[in-house]
């Protein structure tokens, strides 16, 4: 169930969220160091991927607007305790399926998300 979500992860993710993430059977593409916004919603749009991030940008709807994208996850998790962050996502995904997600910007805290 968990496994049919295409992620792109920005560099500010921590890898080892990544990497769990993985485990659970995500399709997981993490960019480059140094790659900007742009790229990232790019390539994001051009493969079908999730944008998972802590990166404020991303909140910016007139520069990323969610309705072209497969779904913008933005992060905003303090401290951003990995096992807190990872919980958070897979609770993410048991309520949203990747379709659900599409054209959306949700806002993931420890208490719960919010579309935005």
């Amino acid at each position: 169930m968990l496994g049919n979500y295409k992620i792109i992860s920005d560099e500010n993710i921590p890898v080892k969220v990544s990497e769990m993430l993985r485990n659970e059977g995500f399709d997981v593409k993490r960019v480059p160091l140094g790659i900007g916004d742009d790229k990232i919603s790019k390539i994001a749009k051009l493969e079908k991927r999730i944008i998972l991030t802590f990166d404020k940008d991303f909140l910016n709807k007139k520069v990323f607007p969610p309705r072209e994208h497969f779904g913008i996850v933005f992060i905003s998790i303090i401290p951003p305790l990995i096992d807190s962050v990872f919980f958070s996502l897979i609770k993410l995904f048991k309520e949203y399926s990747s379709l659900d997600l599409e054209g959306k910007l949700i806002v993931v805290t420890t208490f719960g998300n919010r579309e935005k």
